[in-house]
């Protein structure tokens, strides 16, 4: 089930970047409600003018994609990403455009077809299903979602069974430097006046662990898998709500991403980003005080018992 349903403003989808150009901009097709605005189509079309090239680049992947259709409706802002700041404010247009290339040919590689229709619904590709130490159900889902789109084109959610979301990371695979590589560039936490409380309790059901650490370890799982040699997080001062564009959206920045990135071992890179340990940074239990090594090994039997549901799901 994809994310849009009501179809009944898309006729067609045509099968040629140009094609998909004119479709969009004339309103034939209109992958989600951004599109029922001429103003939003006329932008389009003016800012398509203006870098053609890069634009007709990444129409030519989505129209040449196997899941075209559930592509564009999973992802309706796809055909002008590049149009804005994405990412970090330091990634331009071109390095957008490669890296959103690499990451669906990458993703859809090894996910495999089936897999990858299901990342792009609306309840995701569920990768884990564990038990805390409370007795509750968590679920870990992988998803492609246009409401982190800013931020990365998958995002790895942590919620309760209810669907609480107790903590969302979104990322992109990409080239940089050479190499596989993958960036993160937004870490979000739950929002609401129940936020705090329900991140505590679920600290405690993951035996101290902090859902967003949950999520960081359960990504270092997924990058292995989809063969990236480095990971790289945005910094406070490179997320996108830094660009100039978005002055006015800062104030959705809650997180302090530097605190965190160096607490999960980052070290900065000097150019907007922190290069974070590829895989988990285990402390050896006798080096731990004897009265929480207890605590430590049921953490890492945690992270052990997720990694293997993970690539049990990917496989």
């Amino acid at each position: 089930m994809t994310q849009i349903l009501n179809e009944k403003f898309i006729p067609h989808f045509p099968a040629t970047p140009f094609g998909l150009y004119l479709s969009l901009f004339w309103g034939n097709c209109r992958p989600h409600h951004f599109w029922d605005s001429a103003h939003f189509r006329n932008k389009f079309f003016l800012r398509t003018m203006l870098m053609p090239g890069l634009t007709f680049k990444l129409l030519k992947m989505i129209a040449g994609h196997q899941a075209y259709k559930e592509l564009l409706l999973s992802q309706p802002r796809l055909p002008c990403r590049i149009h804005r700041p994405y990412l970090s404010n330091r990634v331009s247009r071109r390095e957008g455009v490669d890296a959103i290339i690499h990451h669906y040919t990458t993703v859809t590689a090894l996910l495999g077809m089936s897999r990858f229709r299901t990342h792009l619904s609306a309840e995701g590709l569920c990768l884990a299903a564990f038990e805390g130490k409370d007795e509750q159900t968590y679920l870990l889902t992988l998803v492609s979602t246009y409401k982190l789109d800013r931020e990365g084109e998958a995002s790895l959610i942590l919620r309760r069974q209810n669907g609480q979301m107790l903590a969302e990371l979104s990322f992109t695979l990409c080239q940089r430097k050479g190499e596989n590589a993958l960036i993160i560039g937004g870490l979000q936490g739950p929002n609401g006046v129940n936020a705090q409380e329900n991140i505590q309790q679920a600290t405690k059901g993951f035996h101290g662990l902090f859902p967003k650490r949950v999520v960081l370890e359960s990504l270092m799982v997924v990058a292995k898998y989809f063969n990236v040699q480095s990971i790289y997080a945005v910094a406070n001062d490179a997320h996108v709500y830094q660009s100039l564009r978005y002055a006015n959206r800062k104030q959705y920045m809650h997180a302090d991403y530097d605190s965190f990135w160096e607490m999960s071992g980052g070290i900065p890179t000097g150019d907007g980003y922190y290069l974070l340990p590829s895989s988990s940074q285990r402390k050896n239990l006798e080096e731990v005080a004897s009265k929480k090594r207890a605590e430590y090994r049921r953490r890492f039997e945690l992270i052990d018992t997720i990694s293997a549901q993970i690539l049990s799901a990917i496989r």
